[in-house]
């Protein structure tokens, strides 16, 4: 959804910062599995209760998180398995988001997370929903298909997510909000195939 403008500009300006980073010999797969790394000291400042520092530290994991394909398009080692690497990585750090946040509220809840076990099996809704919306984008191009449409893509998610952790009394709010928005993204996307089909049949 973020504005294809903004998306041009942030790859230009990322460009030289990937051509600097490549050249000390740091390659794109590697800053993936760093950025896992990141998003694992994330997961744990969630369940220790620390939102604040988590989402201080998940801005460097989303920085990272375009660094990887900066670098590959700078040092031209672009390939399918690194494609494939970023994507299932991606859906490793979105579970390392979430996970520990049901872990937080359901489990082991602090003071200001008492009473509010709601708030974790609204963490999971989250979670499902958002592994949905890839799913559909990845079966939808499987099949041939351009699925690129969505109120709610990962770069969006991040973005809230974020900023339901360093404003943690937000965080039940902005879990709602992206329950809410994947499940319709999810909805955009199928139909969005559908008229495709249908155009070609």
């Amino acid at each position: 959804m973020l504005n294809a403008r903004i998306r041009r500009g942030w790859d230009h300006m990322m460009r030289p910062v990937g051509s600097r980073v490549g050249s000390l010999g740091l390659s794109a797969n590697l800053i993936t599995l760093l950025n896992v790394a990141v998003q694992v000291v994330v997961a744990y400042l969630i369940i220790e209760g620390r939102l604040l520092a988590a989402g201080l530290v998940a801005i460097v994991s989303a920085l990272g998180d375009t660094l990887d394909g900066a670098v590959a398009k700078a040092q031209g080692t672009a390939s399918p398995f690194g494609a494939l690497l970023d994507s299932t990585t991606d859906r490793l750090s979105d579970a390392l988001f979430f996970v520990p946040v049901a872990w937080l509220y359901g489990v082991s809840p602090g003071p200001e997370q008492s009473d509010q076990a709601w708030v974790a099996a609204l963490a999971l809704v989250a979670l499902v929903a958002s592994f949905l919306v890839s799913y559909v984008k990845a079966r939808a191009e499987g099949l041939g298909f351009e699925c690129n449409v969505g109120i709610a893509e990962r770069a969006e998610r991040l973005i809230l997510m974020i900023v339901g952790l360093i404003l943690s009394f937000m965080l039940p709010t902005v879990l709602a909000v992206l329950a809410l928005l994947s499940i319709i993204t999810v909805f955009q996307r199928m139909f969005h195939v559908r008229g495709q089909i249908k155009s070609a049949a």
